[in-house]
């Protein structure tokens, strides 16, 4: 594809980093190509130029220039909002769960490689975010987690021991690859069927409808520890999340 040639995607902003005095590479996760890097040239010294649109979360309409190179960045040469999502951030606790989810959903998707189901994931829990009056149950966030997951061709074996595939029955740890009979594999803390079965109505459903459901006691965030298992890093955003829920 050839440098010149300027190309128009919606996008979703994931990440932001300062580059020398005045530019920005700002993160996209983008349906037709995965996630990306951009140069924003003067970003930080105009306020014309992109006007408040590069925010964590945004969606936007976006005119880029392909790399040079294999692996070199993008150009950003112009964008456009979409969506601002202006009332997540009027509350920290979904403002925390925006970065959390966008977080997740990027650090899964692939660089180069076309992800518009981890791109659709996110548009649509951060829409549903941005409608919320007060923040969602557990549930909602481990349903985004399952769900990334499987897009991801990653998710965990919830209803049958991910060992010996038989019914899952008796005392149950939970790891990184799924459940698991005691018997077959001893690590991970210990969780209930209802506990699976919750997450797993979650991960089947649309999202929307686990936004007030309940969830039986259990290890709330080990699917973000299966993800952190995966990507072989911590997932930043989960500590403030982790704080302003507990």
């Amino acid at each position: 594809m050839s440098r010149g040639l300027a190309i128009h995607r919606t996008a979703i902003v994931v990440g932001l980093q300062n580059h020398r005095e005045a530019d920005r590479i700002v993160r996209l996760l983008i349906p037709e190509n995965g996630r990306i890097s951009a140069l924003a040239r003067s970003a930080r010294s105009s306020s014309k130029r992109f006007g408040g649109t590069l925010d964590i979360g945004n969606r936007l309409e976006v005119t880029l220039r392909p790399p040079r190179s294999i692996d070199g960045w993008w150009g950003l040469e112009a964008a456009t909002l979409e969506d601002g999502r202006a009332h997540i951030r009027s509350d920290l606790e979904r403002l925390s769960l925006l970065a959390y989810c966008t977080e997740v959903c990027s650090k899964l998707a692939r660089e180069g490689h076309a992800e518009p189901k981890l791109f659709g994931l996110l548009d649509m829990t951060l829409s549903l975010l941005d409608a919320m009056t007060s923040a969602p149950t557990p549930c909602f966030r481990l349903g985004l987690e399952a769900k990334a997951l499987t897009f991801a061709g990653l998710c965990p074996q919830m209803l049958r021991c991910a060992n010996c595939e038989d019914p899952l029955q008796g005392p149950i740890t939970l790891s990184a690859t799924g459940a698991h009979h005691r018997a077959c594999n001893s690590a991970g803390p210990e969780v209930s069927v209802g506990w699976l079965e919750t997450v797993e109505q979650a991960r089947r459903t649309p999202l929307r409808e686990s936004i007030d459901t309940p969830m039986p006691p259990g290890p709330i965030w080990a699917l973000a520890e299966a993800i952190e298992s995966h990507l072989g890093t911590r997932l930043r955003s989960r500590s403030v999340l982790a704080t302003l829920s507990a």
